[in-house]
């Protein structure tokens, strides 16, 4: 069955691959008997039986990986106020070239010239619309399609930047960055990492992860693959909230929220909340599945010695203390046997050890 023939190629991809194989991962194949060969919307692998049996399986690994890579890119979103037909072949001879030189081997026919290896799929386009500009016989159905084309929207800049951190970021996680990614994707060595996206790195490197075949990832044993699977020691954190009067409800909200985020991201994980001002007001320990309350207690001054004191009194194999605060107050002179990074409102804070992470 194609289906089945399609998923075991994903996860030989994912071990030969890891960056591309995390991308195709996500695609749901569907047979689709209306069209000659293959087509991808909303994350669907669409594919003609017939056309699909033609392919190798390293031909079919080239096809899943193409059209992926078209979906994680999000390239309509770029169109902007581009020919539609044009755009998509530019985008495919950027894609192709880009698994051309990642070593994936090409199916006979595709839009693949070695011309545009060193371009991304902007350039491409100027350069084939410059060509067609030049044959007499098509340039006044190419103005009629810009026509139609002007009033569509165009958000490229913001989407792009959106899409190379998302794109990074499944780089960082799961492997290198394929050869040349950065022509396809121009600003991923530039893109910005905001403050949230610091945090939950911090969090994961405090995180003991480990591969192991004990038990096996259970997605591929059907195809008869034993891949490993990705476990993780309970991550054992500390979060302090400032509640101190120098504190307004809106950035007490805000730290709340990122508590939120920090459980529904992470599965592992126990949290010791401390919430204090110039005294510990409460300790509440979080598992997963437990839900946050927003009701906070303080307004006093601040005293950032008597959480730390708290935490090496009461609680034990802390791996990581987060300090949710304006950093105004007292602060300690003593170092203690745990990780601390500061979450602080404002660049100017200083403090006396640690790290720091700002909020934007």
């Amino acid at each position: 069955m194609i289906n089945k023939r399609i998923e075991k190629l994903k996860a030989r991809l994912l071990l030969e691959q890891p960056y591309f194989g995390q991308i195709a991962l996500s695609l749901k194949p569907k047979l689709n008997e209306n069209i000659q060969a293959f087509s991808t919307s909303n994350n669907t692998f669409e594919y003609n039986d017939d056309f699909i049996n033609t392919l190798s399986d390293d031909e079919l690994i080239f096809t899943l990986t193409n059209t992926s890579m078209h979906y994680a890119l999000d390239y309509e979103k770029r169109q902007g106020n581009r020919i539609s037909w044009l755009w998509k072949l530019a985008q495919d001879y950027a894609i192709n070239s880009l698994l051309v030189k990642n070593n994936l081997t090409a199916p006979l026919v595709v839009n693949h010239n070695i011309r545009f290896d060193n371009l991304n799929a902007e350039s491409i386009y100027e350069i084939l619309k410059d060509e067609i500009d030049n044959q007499e016989d098509l340039k006044d159905n190419l103005k009629h399609i810009n026509k139609d084309a002007k009033d569509q929207k165009t958000n490229i800049d913001e989407n792009s930047d959106l899409q190379n951190t998302n794109i990074l970021k499944k780089a960082k996680k799961y492997g290198d960055l394929p050869l040349d990614i950065e022509i396809v994707v121009p600003n991923i060595n530039k893109g910005k990492i905001n403050w949230q996206d610091e945090l939950n790195e911090l969090i994961q490197h405090t995180m003991k992860f480990d591969y192991t075949l004990i038990p096996p990832n259970k997605r591929y044993m059907q195809y008869g693959i034993a891949m490993p699977s990705l476990s993780a020691n309970i991550v054992k954190i500390a979060i302090a909230i400032d509640s101190s009067g120098s504190i307004n409800d809106n950035t007490l909200d805000r730290f709340l929220s990122e508590v939120d985020l920090i459980m529904a991201t992470f599965s592992n994980y126990e949290i010791d909340l401390i919430i204090a001002d110039a005294k510990i007001q409460s300790h509440t320990t979080l598992y997963p599945t437990d839900i946050l309350k927003r009701k906070i207690t303080g307004g006093g001054g601040t005293n950032f010695k008597v959480v730390f004191e708290y935490i090496d009194q009461n609680l034990f194999d802390i791996d990581l203390l987060l300090y949710f605060t304006d950093g105004q107050g007292k602060m300690p002179k003593d170092i203690y046997n745990f990780n601390t990074t500061w979450v602080l409102t404002s660049k100017e804070i200083l403090v006396p050890f640690g790290n720091i992470i700002t909020i934007d």
